[in-house]
């Protein structure tokens, strides 16, 4: 019996220590060939709310190069990428992440960009310096090869939100796009207005409230002042960039160019 359970523990043996030499031979190594190079179209930006949905940065990178050896089984894993960006240049181990998918740019909005930087702790309203770099991910096993940190001075805001239960606000009309087109208007916290700074046509606008007629608001004035409730169409006179703020504490508005 002893002879026969002896015989069997070898056996196991050796079949657990050609099955774990069966998976080491198996095993790939991944390594780069070349790493990423990151690019970036500016180093500095001033991020303001009124514009989050405008790109703010676009960084440009080469695509890493990886050599897969250890078996001849293994393809050469999918990559894809994200942007790590960090207060220092050397300090990448708790970075914001912004996903860049499987290409080699991306354009980053004044929304994302804001983002990433509360998340490091960028002080609002400050120029600061950051770090940002490219990091390409390989595979299921999430092999990471980094490029070099670019910097970048940025001022962040304060994220501003409308008072609870406010609703949306926008200008239509041919002064903007044409009267089945609102433009939105962004709330401004330090003056309590709806604000946008825009190219306007010359030609005649209104206010309204969720996309809707139900309420909206006109003025006799080109220039600014009282706004009426279902009043006459607002004219702007000349072509050109205008700044525009409703006031509905006063309900009252302005125009500046």
């Amino acid at each position: 019996m002893k002879n026969w359970l002896t015989k069997v523990a070898a056996t196991a043996f050796v079949v657990a220590t050609l099955a774990s030499c069966e998976k080491d031979e198996d095993k790939a190594t991944v390594t780069p060939s070349a790493t990423p190079a990151l690019t970036a179209s500016t180093n500095s930006v001033v991020l303001n709310q009124a514009n989050t949905t405008n790109t703010a940065i676009t960084y440009n990178w080469t695509p890493v190069q990886l050599a897969v050896s250890g078996t001849e089984f293994t393809k050469t894993p999918a990559v894809t990428y994200q942007l790590q960006v960090s207060k220092t240049a050397d300090g990448f181990g708790y970075p914001a992440l912004i996903d860049a998918g499987t290409g080699t740019t991306k354009a980053i909005t004044v929304g994302e960009l804001n983002t990433a930087l509360t998340t490091i702790g960028v002080v609002a309203g400050t120029a600061t310096t950051v770090y940002t770099r490219v990091a390409a991910v390989a595979g299921t096993d999430a092999h990471t090869f980094v490029s070099n940190p670019v910097s970048l001075t940025a001022t962040t805001y304060t994220v501003c939100l409308p008072p609870a239960g406010s609703k949306s606000w926008s200008i239509i009309g041919p002064a903007g796009v044409d009267w089945n087109t609102d433009v939105p208007l962004t709330y401004n916290c330090t003056t309590r207005t709806y604000d946008i700074t825009r190219a306007m046509k010359a030609d005649e606008f209104k206010f309204r409230e969720d996309g809707k007629w139900d309420l909206n608001y006109g003025s006799a004035s080109s220039t600014g002042g009282a706004l009426v409730k279902d009043g006459g169409n607002i004219k702007i006179a000349t072509a050109g960039t205008y700044t525009i703020k409703l006031d509905l504490n006063n309900k009252t508005y302005s125009i500046t160019k």
